[in-house]
């Protein structure tokens, strides 16, 4: 699948500038989240790409902010988060009012939290439990059992959506945000069949039709697809230096040209 970038037209007056930093990987679904998230609320900070496939996020500055030497890493002053879920409710809570993407009622927040860790707990062990020996280690195909464990999530996530347009119910929430940056990854690997999962594939269609969609997903997908169909390291040419959310959404996803 070849890359696809839209220009974006951008009001540089609605966006909340933030003095924070994000080391993120274009190809990982929880880095695209943090990104989906930040366009979807406005928001815009600074981002610096890290190239896992060259071990730059062992660097020792990266392992002294994340043990766990995973991405993303948000840095707000001396304020680190290391995890894609609490970094968009965090700059929810902080940054943007936002109420139907992060409801401050107990009820639409826990819900969104459910969700929040629907993702976490299932669909991304899924991810990386199909996707990594891909990645690291040769192997060239899923296993059957993997499959199987994937079509049964999509089965629960056809069910979660039966009588609903969102997730969340009535409005789209970081929610939807985080399952559909792990969904489209794993729809690479295991399609998500039209047959079985008609509601589900719907909801995709939708959530892909989004501006955040094409800003903060779509470039970072197809650079995924390509790992998943060529096997290849990327070594990607462009400019890798540090640059704001908008400038990369002012370019449709991609890196500013140098």
């Amino acid at each position: 699948m070849a890359p696809y970038f839209r220009q974006i037209r951008i009001d540089v007056s609605s966006f909340k500038f933030c003095h924070c930093t994000l080391w993120k990987s274009d190809t990982s679904p929880a880095c695209r989240a943090v990104m989906m998230g930040l366009d979807a609320m406005n928001v815009t900070l600074t981002e610096v790409d890290v190239n896992m496939d060259k071990a730059e996020h062992q660097a020792p500055d990266l392992i002294a902010m994340n043990p766990r030497q995973t991405l993303p890493i948000l840095k707000d002053g001396e304020f680190i988060l290391c995890d894609s879920h609490a970094i968009n409710t965090y700059i929810a809570s902080r940054y943007c009012d936002c109420e139907k993407l992060l409801p401050t009622n107990p009820a639409g927040r826990a819900i969104v939290d459910q969700l929040l860790h629907y993702d976490s707990g299932i669909l991304y062990p899924h991810y990386r439990s199909c996707a990594y020996p891909i990645l690291y280690e040769n192997s060239r195909f899923v296993m059957h059992q993997q499959i199987k464990e994937v079509e049964n999530a999509y089965r629960e996530l056809e069910t979660m959506l039966k009588g609903r347009s969102w997730f969340s119910g009535a409005n789209m929430t970081l929610g939807d945000i985080a399952i559909m940056a792990t969904v489209s990854t794993l729809h690479v690997l295991i399609p998500v069949d039209k047959n079985k999962f008609p509601v589900l594939l719907s909801w995709m269609f939708r959530m892909s039709k989004e501006p955040f969609y094409t800003t903060g997903n779509l470039k970072g997908l197809n650079e995924f697809t390509k790992r998943i169909d060529t096997g290849n390291v990327l070594d990607s040419k462009e400019n890798k230096r540090p640059r704001s959310s908008l400038t990369r959404r002012s370019t449709g996803g991609k890196l500013a040209e140098t």
